[in-house]
């Protein structure tokens, strides 16, 4: 079964941020597939249904971005995760969906693998599952301002989306939602060449 981990901070004063990206695009592709989230449980809510013809678990850990790796050890402690499943089901580990500032707003990056890039949520991830061989779909929410200085990330990604990058930010988690359904379908490697690039509206 596939697990697809959207990153993000719980609360309504988070929704509407740069740093929800990762629960905006599960619950997008939830409700375009039919699959509800159910109540917290093991710091977690959950959907588990078929997506793309593939059993799917969508995950949003509850304890806020820099703790979203203890939520997922809570999560599979008390669950049995295959760690020999194949590449086609998941690998047995997670494919985590974030947001990435260093990526200019309306552009996706999938990755097989990789490091944390200065993410909170990501190195959360890391130190709990060991090493940076877990799949990751990063989408860009830098805006048109320039190069933004690392002693600002913290407060950028807790802004909210502009009135006009929201049209952007919709596109981007629609494309968000076509590459997880054509990893379901193909596997990482075939949705990063088919999805490795701006989405064709912008």
């Amino acid at each position: 079964m596939w697990i697809l981990v959207g990153l993000g901070n719980p609360g309504p004063q988070y929704e509407r941020t740069r740093h929800n990206l990762g629960f905006r695009t599960l619950d997008t592709l939830a409700a375009r597939h039919g699959l509800a989230f159910g109540r917290l449980a093991d710091a977690c809510i959950a959907a588990t249904g078929r997506i793309a013809g593939a059993e799917v678990t969508l995950l949003k850990p509850m304890l806020y971005m820099n703790r979203c790796g203890e939520a997922w050890a809570r999560w599979t402690g008390s669950r049995e995760i295959d760690p020999a499943q194949g590449e086609s089901e998941g690998g047995g580990k997670p494919l985590v969906v974030c947001d990435d500032i260093a990526l200019p707003l309306g552009t996706s990056r999938l990755r097989s693998r990789g490091g944390a890039g200065g993410h909170r949520g990501l190195e959360s991830m890391l130190m709990v599952l060991g090493d940076g061989a877990f799949p990751r779909l990063r989408l860009g929410v830098a805006g048109g301002e320039g190069s933004i200085p690392p002693e600002s990330w913290p407060d950028y990604v807790l802004s909210e989306f502009s009135t006009s990058e929201w049209p952007l930010t919709e596109d981007l988690i629609d494309h968000a939602c076509a590459t997880l359904e054509c990893v379901l379908l193909h596997g990482v490697e075939a949705a990063a060449s088919r999805y490795n690039s701006k989405p064709p509206a912008l």
